[in-house]
């Protein structure tokens, strides 16, 4: 576990907000596929005459547009993804270590929330699959806020939600953006390794803890 140095004083947290695809559970979704089916959407629902690379983050390509077309936009990358993430969540399987952490911070009596760019209905789906459904106190997707990490508000949702301060808030994510919402936020990111971005991906956005494994974050929150 690497920690931050401008972290100095303990912290007090009331509660853990978690990532989904990647971070809770094995990454499946076919996200490339997906970009790609969305991107020829927009060019043909939308005449976008714009040229975004799969590799763009999707609130990227979005950040590109305002009101009605943003709004579309929006509307159209759901109709598109949502296939695919319920493709992966009939798949889903959970990370090592995910219930014997869960179920250790119930017992500390920390609440426990999900922050994540899937659809309601396929993270419904996921979280059945993997049987941890009842593990969370509030479950926040891209259908309650219009948007997308790395843009704070699904964070901001989330802990309004859960009635609690930023700074008695932590989040677990497996990629930049994650890392990127939650410090906008106010809230301190853990960066888990292991699923969609690289280490050294994870490194760059600063994270205040990075962990190896989902079990050390037991060792975070102490």
């Amino acid at each position: 576990m690497w920690k931050s140095p401008s972290l100095s004083r303990k912290m007090n947290i009331r509660a853990v907000i978690f990532d989904l695809d990647g971070t809770l559970i094995v990454h499946k979704l076919k996200l490339r596929e997906a970009k790609e089916e969305f991107l020829r959407n927009l060019r043909e629902r939308l005449n976008n005459v714009v040229e975004f690379s799969p590799d763009s983050p999707i609130a990227s390509i979005l950040e590109e547009m305002s009101g009605e077309e943003r709004m579309a936009a929006f509307k159209i990358m759901s109709e598109v993804f949502e296939p695919y993430e319920m493709m992966a969540a009939e798949v889903a399987e959970l990370r090592e270590d995910v219930i014997e952490v869960l179920e250790e911070l119930k017992r500390r009596n920390i609440k426990l929330a999900i922050a994540t760019n899937n659809s309601r209905m396929s993270t419904r789906l996921s979280l059945k699959n993997t049987s941890i459904e009842g593990f969370f106190d509030t479950v926040v997707t891209r259908d309650d806020v219009f948007d997308l990490k790395p843009n704070s508000q699904i964070i901001l949702k989330t802990i309004e939600k859960l009635g609690v301060k930023a700074g008695e808030a932590i989040h677990v994510g497996d990629t930049v953006y994650d890392i990127i919402a939650a410090k906008n936020a106010g809230v301190r990111a853990i960066a888990l390794v292991g699923g969609a971005h690289a280490r050294e991906l994870l490194e760059s956005a600063n994270p205040d803890y990075l962990i190896n494994s989902f079990k050390e974050i037991l060792q975070v929150i102490e």
